[in-house]
């Protein structure tokens, strides 16, 4: 019976590796080809100069000061100005139009 348990655990042990080092090596692969990919024209916030155009990558959507959501908005890109946004593919945000609640 021991014997069993010490096979399966074996086994686990064997598999959960395999997967650690082909995960490793997935991830180092990546890390080498990532320096490319950092040379868009999306500029990370500096501290001293915010730009005033704040993006959201996920939706391809950028929030000028005058947008609503701009506060809350956290943003992963950042913009000096929308048409450097709409150059590099994202659109500007428009009021969605109120809907009356039905009687």
């Amino acid at each position: 019976m021991f014997g069993f348990f010490f096979q399966m655990f074996l086994l686990c042990a064997g598999a959960f590796l395999a997967g650690v080092l082909l995960t490793w090596l997935t991830m180092r692969s990546r890390e080498s080809s990532a320096v490319e990919v950092q040379s868009l024209s999306i500029m990370e916030e500096p501290a001293a100069t915010a730009p005033a155009i704040k993006a959201n990558s996920r939706t391809m959507m950028f929030h000028t000061p005058e947008s609503p959501y701009y506060k809350r908005m956290k943003g992963d890109a950042f913009f000096h100005s929308p048409e450097d946004a709409r150059r590099a593919g994202y659109t500007m945000w428009t009021p969605r139009p109120r809907v009356p609640a039905s009687a």
